[in-house]
């Protein structure tokens, strides 16, 4: 079965949930690091998606 996400992209992924993650913890309301995380995963999703 082929990965899904290279290695890169998960390593990506890790690094911008873990972000999330804090900026949860802190409760800030709006974070465009966050809105930065998750245009990169959806980006990311798209991608994929299109390779198949």
């Amino acid at each position: 079965m082929d990965n899904f996400f290279s290695a890169e992209d998960l390593e990506l992924l890790n690094e911008e949930l873990e972000e999330m993650e804090h900026s949860v913890v802190k409760k800030e309301d709006e974070d465009p690091e966050m809105d930065a995380a998750a245009r990169r995963y959806e980006e990311i999703i798209k991608k994929h998606k299109g390779d198949r």
